[in-house]
């Protein structure tokens, strides 16, 4: 039988009490699965993914990538919703699934990602954090609405939105982030401004080096 919502509450309160050595044996299990899924294995159960994925959400500064995340098993990333949105989660676990629904862009995760961004009780730091994972995972879908952040009451939600805009790959950013910059008073969000401009420009520099022909070329 699937696990429900109470068996995934109870597991993951007792997985965080575990010690850091319980901690790092999960994390040493991610390796596990990983190499039993390429060895054609079944995939692992839904309980054992939970244990690994609550381990990756756990560990100190995590640098995880997507390749990672997908190791644990088929069920990643409806499991990374579940901890964003579960009471049970601590602030930094939500965060950190928050920011990794970006590797899993679908209908279900662009959903809650805004249903989180617009909610009456968010706070600044939830919004920084989804409006750069919205603009990572979605990019150009969702540049109207990362946008509409530029204009935001809190000068950090809208530092946040310019950063969330360099992540975006679509012609029209440069221009949109000119024209905040002329009209933005505090000098963090300009800065953050700025610092998009010169990321959009060095990517769209990198691909034209790459193509131009030596010097001498006929």
């Amino acid at each position: 039988m699937e696990d429900g919502p109470e068996q995934f509450a109870a597991l993951s309160a007792r997985i965080r009490a575990a010690s850091a050595c319980a901690v790092m044996a999960a994390l040493l299990l991610c390796a596990g699965l990983a190499t039993a899924a390429e060895a054609g294995q079944e995939p692992p159960s839904r309980t054992v993914q939970i244990g690994s994925l609550e381990a990756l959400l756990n560990a100190p500064h995590p640098q995880v990538t997507a390749l990672q995340l997908r190791r644990v098993g088929p069920d990643v990333g409806s499991l990374l919703v579940e901890f964003a949105t579960s009471p049970d989660a601590t602030p930094p676990v939500r965060m950190r699934a928050l920011a990794w629904l970006q590797y899993f862009p679908s209908t279900q995760t662009k959903a809650v990602l805004l249903e989180t961004l617009r909610a009456r009780d968010v706070s600044v730091p939830v919004q920084r954090i989804v409006l750069r994972t919205l603009a990572a995972g979605f990019g150009t879908d969702v540049l109207e609405l990362v946008r509409e952040y530029l204009t935001h009451r809190n000068l950090y939600v809208r530092e946040a939105a310019a950063y969330a805009m360099g992540d975006i790959d679509d012609s029209r950013v440069p221009g949109i982030l000119n024209d905040s910059l002329g009209r933005e008073p505090e000098v963090a969000v300009r800065d953050a401004i700025s610092a998009s401009l010169q990321r959009l420009s060095r990517r769209h520099a990198a691909p034209a080096r790459r193509t131009r022909a030596p010097t001498g070329a006929p």
